[in-house]
């Protein structure tokens, strides 16, 4: 054998003695974040904030839609070569073209407040999982994923099957290690100590009305 190969050898034995040590002296936590945000007190008040304006948005949509099918009725009661109908036409025309647009803002607005709130959300579940943790003296938290699989296995592919065995990392947890309830408790006391109120949602901006041609 080689210097190199003792060498080489040398350093596995090393590292498989600090692992062994590791696993034997740390104490280790378990926390699955989509629990956590499902539970957590701030996401049931944002789930009910968003239904509420999930409503008034719907209203909108269905005021700004009658707006243009009005518009676009008072111009095909006309006929199409007086000068009443090109006026009728332009309005009509200038209606559908803002809530077009104004559509589009509104929906790119909403997703780009969904993926801040989600990682708001994440964050606060990492600082509160920290906060636990140095608290209990745990020196690693891994994230608990475990996907659901559905009972009657002919419903997915051996891919999608394999996909959901391949995503399980957790085996198993006992009790002691699951900190799950420590860090919703975390979450909902500084929650409620920061006045338990989700953000208002922001309006998108109205869109300028297309010029009349």
């Amino acid at each position: 054998m080689t210097a190199r190969h003792i060498a080489v050898v040398a350093i596995c034995v090393i590292c498989l003695t600090a692992a062994g040590a590791f696993a034997q002296d740390a104490k280790i936590g378990i926390v699955n974040p989509a629990r956590v945000f499902a539970e957590m007190q701030e996401t049931k008040d944002l789930k009910a904030k968003l239904e509420t304006d999930r409503q008034n948005l719907e209203k909108e949509v269905n005021g700004r839609q009658q707006k243009v099918k009005d518009l676009q009725a008072a111009r095909d009661l006309l006929k199409p070569d007086s000068p009443q109908y090109q006026e009728a036409d332009q309005k009509f025309m200038s209606e559908a073209i803002g809530y077009d647009t104004w559509q589009k803002i509104t929906q790119a607005t909403l997703q780009g407040q969904q993926k801040q709130q989600m990682k708001t959300l994440f964050d606060k579940i990492v600082a509160a999982t920290t906060t636990v943790a140095q608290a209990k003296g745990l020196e690693i938290v891994f994230a608990d994923q475990r996907p659901d699989m559905p009972e009657n296995l002919t419903q997915i592919s051996v891919e999608q099957l394999r996909a959901m065995l391949n995503g399980r990392n957790i085996l198993f947890s006992g009790e002691k290690a699951d900190i799950n309830s420590a860090v919703i408790a975390e979450l909902d006391a500084k929650y409620k100590a920061g006045g338990g109120a989700p953000p208002a949602a922001t309006p998108a901006p109205a869109p300028t009305p297309a010029p009349a041609k």
